[in-house]
């Protein structure tokens, strides 16, 4: 296992990710939270991690 996956070998969901990287379906968005900076005032935003990226579902229905 390289460091920073889980068990199935993909990366760990943020918490503001809807899908694993690589999901059909899904695709990277700036994050909402943080506008895509990373940060929340003077610390890292929460939702992305840090990352300014979260993982979305994507059109359908």
């Amino acid at each position: 296992m390289i460091d920073g996956e889980n068990e199935t070998g993909a990366a760990p969901l943020k918490p503001g990710d809807e899908a694993a990287p690589g999901t059909p379906g899904s695709g990277e968005d700036i994050c909402p939270a943080c506008s895509g900076t990373g940060r929340k005032g003077d610390a890292e935003c929460s939702n992305c991690q840090g990352t300014g990226i979260v993982q979305e579902g994507i059109g359908g229905g």
